[in-house]
């Protein structure tokens, strides 16, 4: 009698005491772990040998050429975009920019670079590049895009 006052019995019922024991047991020891970036890296550089498709490249060169005409529309100049053009700005669907004398005067007259282009140079604002030493690198590309 004296026990039952000091540890009074619990009334867990069985099965949620084993659910407990099962949830414990899997934390300590995982039937599956999700790998890392260079676990799955290693394994795809392990079972495929990679090779450049000269055809697969030709015939997406084509494709693009056939809908997009980049080397006109890559960038916005004063021969593609003339005053009074509506601006479609990528990922925003309802916001547009009319093009008006002063946003005109800004646009440089051709494309520019020349083709054709033996390197480019991709530059962003993040910070990855601060004290990389690729500064050399940068300035020795044709064209570099910001």
């Amino acid at each position: 009698m004296l026990w039952r006052g000091i540890c009074p019995r619990s009334r867990l019922p069985v099965g949620v005491a084993l659910g407990v024991f099962v949830l414990c047991w899997l934390y300590v020891y995982p039937v599956y772990r999700i790998p890392d970036e260079k676990e799955i890296v290693n394994e795809i550089l392990q079972q495929a040998k990679w090779k450049r498709n000269q055809t697969a490249i030709a015939a997406f060169r084509r494709l693009l050429e056939q809908c997009c005409d980049a080397q006109r529309l890559f960038a916005v100049t004063k021969l593609n975009s003339p005053l009074g053009k509506s601006l479609r700005f990528d990922g925003e669907f309802l916001y547009s920019l009319a093009v008006n004398n002063e946003i005109f005067s800004m646009f440089p007259q051709d494309t520019p670079f020349q083709l054709p282009l033996k390197k480019c140079s991709v530059v962003g604002n993040g910070g990855i590049l601060k004290a990389s030493d690729c500064g050399r690198q940068i300035d020795k590309a044709d064209f570099v895009m910001r």
